[in-house]
């Protein structure tokens, strides 16, 4: 895989960020855009192409050769440790070489604090710690990102949910004064058959890396406790995060987790402590339109988090309640059975503060009827088929 140097355009009030990609896939170009008053804080140097494409290069084992320039930290992370790490994640990925014709030392680190925005409990968490609270001075956030990178899906679809959603978050992040900067992209073509979930560290700080000529730290909001940190196979990036983010840093951009010191159930308290979310959280996992269908998993984790916490009705104005009753019992009795991380909380936070589930749930919960059934078709087996 060979990537040319990065050019960088501007035209009609869209500035954009190119690179040419030869692969054994064919000719194809990774771009990145944006609005044209954001221009200045592009970079010139292959940080954003190198961090972007190694996963795709280690997943079809090829080679890179970088044309442009490579900052000398991140090239030595992503030429070692950082592939180490991600084999440990996705044991089918390959160890590849990288070759860059120009490796210098990082610019010099702008002055910028950014963080990506999506509304949901964890990006609200990152500003309560680090724009509505004192921070340090150097860690308060002066800019907002919102990137197109495959957590909106695949194709047309993907970019119209990408900026609808980013309309309903403007008014938002205009009430906080902050830039809120929409960066487009097709990278998510690059990981045909290797999902978000598992890849998304490296595909967002890519884009931080595109910006570093505006933006030295990226705060990165972790969706799991410290404690939780894993390296080893799984089916997704998060637990690694503590690890991965610093190897895909670079001197002149230092990219770190944030908010792996509180539990789910303690961000989401402490979410609804922010009177900004109660008209713009966005959690939903299943949605084809911007908002929340207040039913899948992700809303419904969220909505039971708020009942038990008693907070719940701060945000009949972003879901529809009625929905969310409609499917609460069954995914109680869900969280019941789980030993999914976050969904043990809940349990234990239901716990800690008395809350009940309903008796009938309850009851259901520890008649696991999968088993139930199997048990008595055995024993009809058993019987020759005869009523037992």
């Amino acid at each position: 895989m060979r990537l040319l140097k990065p050019e960088i355009t501007e035209r009609d009030g869209t500035a954009s960020y190119s690179v040419r990609v030869d692969s054994e896939q064919g000719v194809r170009k990774l771009w990145y855009r944006l609005g044209g008053e954001h221009a200045a804080m592009i970079s010139e140097r292959a940080d954003a192409a190198l961090c972007a494409l190694l996963i795709p290069a280690m997943n079809a084992g090829e080679d890179i050769h970088v044309d442009g320039v490579v900052s000398e930290r991140l090239y030595y992370n992503l030429s070692g440790m950082y592939q180490s790490v991600a084999k440990l994640v996705m044991p089918w990925l390959k160890q590849v070489r990288i070759r860059a014709e120009h490796v210098s030392p990082s610019m010099a680190r702008s002055n910028g604090v950014a963080t990506g925005f999506s509304a949901g409990i964890d990006s609200f968490c990152v500003l309560g710690d680090h724009h509505y609270a004192d921070p340090v001075p150097g860690y308060r956030l002066t800019h907002l990102l919102y990137s197109n990178v495959g957590s909106h899906g695949a194709g047309d679809g993907a970019e119209r949910l990408f900026r609808e959603r980013y309309e309903r978050l403007k008014p938002t992040a205009e009430r906080l004064s902050l830039p809120f900067i929409a960066v487009n992209s097709n990278l998510d073509e690059f990981y045909s058959g290797m999902g978000f979930m598992q890849t998304h560290t490296p595909r967002s700080t890519s884009v931080a890396h595109m910006l570093q000529g505006g933006i030295g730290r990226f705060m990165y909001a972790s969706s799991l406790r410290c404690a939780d940190t894993f390296v080893g196979p799984s089916n997704g990036s998060a637990r690694t995060e503590a690890v991965t983010l610093p190897l895909l840093s670079s001197d002149s951009l230092d990219a770190f987790s944030v908010g792996g010191q509180y539990s789910r159930v303690e961000k989401t308290r402490r979410v609804a402590e922010i009177a900004d979310s109660y008209d713009s959280l966005d959690v939903c996992a299943k949605a084809v339109h911007a908002g929340n269908c207040s039913k899948c998993w992700k809303c419904a984790r969220t909505l039971l988090t708020l009942e038990i916490a008693g907070y719940i009705d701060r945000y009949a104005g972003t879901f529809d309640l009625d929905t969310y009753n409609s499917a609460r019992a069954e995914y109680m009795l869900k969280v019941l059975r789980s030993t999914e991380l976050l969904e043990l909380e809940i349990v234990q936070f239901a716990r800690d503060v008395n809350f009940q589930m309903p008796l009938s749930t309850r009851i259901a919960a520890r008649l696991d009827l999968s088993r139930v059934r199997a048990f008595v078709g055995r024993a009809k087996l058993a019987l020759g088929g005869r009523s037992a």
